[in-house]
């Protein structure tokens, strides 16, 4: 057997997961000494009981993981174990690192600059188009995108990415065969065309279970030089991943957002303990650039509606704000009346730059 293929049977024995592991190989040096361990060595180690033991000892005498490794290839499928050729710096400088993982597509390029964009699952208007507008600027100037590919402000990163001809890298927290959250089936191959990568340290078939998304965020911080967090409660799987990067030495930097606001008291505490403050997606090129040599930048007005305003649009757009707004506060600050306050929203709605998000109540974006 080689080396990958010791890596793979030990790390695909049901029941054997990442503390274990770690157990085993500070016990016996590596996986193949593992597998020349009797039940009973195993046992005398210390790093594993009687029933783990047995499993250890049956799984030698199966070929189905090593069928499992060879039928990887053929689905375009990468595994990557500790200290073999492709094994990342970034994931070899952890003290919990993977002792493998999966891939499908590629890595990111340790070359280029790298920005994790997580937050929450259901963000505001004001929160989605905030990741936009940073997602698109760092994409669109070679910064690559890693996310989580969880619904939000995940997956919205990932899409603006995409759409500003940028790469963007996800890591699941499940298997690469078991795509999840399904409402990102698409996405998920959006990522794998346009040159992108899924990532995962789960085996294949995998469900997601509550426990792998607080394991895996420490690969998401891992591969980011400096992570983003875009609206966050006060418990929050973002407000994990942001540990994660600090205790990785990592820069995090969040989006400010109303004291009153639930859904920005996460990042709010975030600034309040030292974390840098969202406000300018050129000045966070340049930091991400810095020592690279590189100082020019794609100028393009990341404030602007979208398609151009003109008249009484102009207007009611500033009146408008990421929080909904009552039509006859809009009409007020607009200098309108409201029937033709309404008129213009509706023209701002097919141009797609405001919704109405109930009876009269109306926002920025979609």
């Amino acid at each position: 057997m080689t080396q990958e293929e010791y890596w793979f049977w030990l790390c695909n024995i049901n029941d054997i997961y990442q503390d274990t592991i770690d157990r085993l190989i500070r016990e016996f040096g590596g996986p193949e000494m593992v597998f020349r361990a009797s039940a009973d060595q195993l046992i005398r180690s210390g790093a594993v009981g009687p029933r783990r033991a047995r499993l250890i000892a049956d799984s030698k005498s199966s070929t189905r993981s090593l069928r499992k490794l060879e039928k990887l290839a053929g689905n375009g499928i990468r595994f990557i174990y500790y200290k073999g050729p492709d094994y990342p710096e970034k994931f070899a400088l952890l003290e919990d690192r993977p002792y493998a993982f999966y891939v499908k597509g590629t890595m990111p390029d340790p070359k280029m600059p790298s920005v994790g964009i997580v937050g929450s699952r259901v963000c505001s208007g004001y929160g989605k188009e905030m990741t936009m507008k940073f997602s698109q600027c760092l994409a669109s100037n070679g910064v690559q995108i890693i996310s989580g590919m969880a619904l939000g402000v995940d997956a919205i990163a990932s899409r603006s990415a995409i759409e500003a001809g940028g790469k963007t890298f996800v890591v699941l927290g499940s298997g690469l065969d078991v795509i999840y959250p399904r409402q990102n089936i698409d996405l998920y191959y959006q990522i794998l065309l346009n040159q992108g990568g899924i990532i995962s340290e789960f085996p294949m078939g995998d469900p997601p279970l509550p426990w792998h998304f607080p394991h895996r965020n420490r690969l998401i911080s891992a591969l980011s030089d400096q992570l983003l967090v875009i609206e966050a409660r006060r418990s929050s799987g973002s407000l994990s991943t942001a540990s994660c990067a600090l205790n990785q030495g990592k820069d995090v930097y969040a989006l400010p957002g109303r004291i009153t606001d639930p859904m920005s008291e996460g990042c709010n505490r975030l600034i309040a303990d030292g974390a840098g403050v969202l406000l300018d997606p050129q000045m966070l090129l340049e930091e991400c650039f810095r020592g690279r040599g590189r100082t020019d930048f794609e100028q393009k007005d990341w404030d602007a509606a979208g398609p151009e305003l003109t008249g009484d649009q102009k207007g009611v757009y500033e009146a408008l704000d990421y929080q909904p707004k009552m039509l006859d506060r809009i009409a007020a600050e607009s200098a309108l009346s409201c029937e033709r306050t309404a008129k213009v929203l509706t023209e701002l709605e097919l141009l797609g730059v405001c919704s109405e998000i109930s009876k009269d109540y109306y926002r920025k974006g979609t």
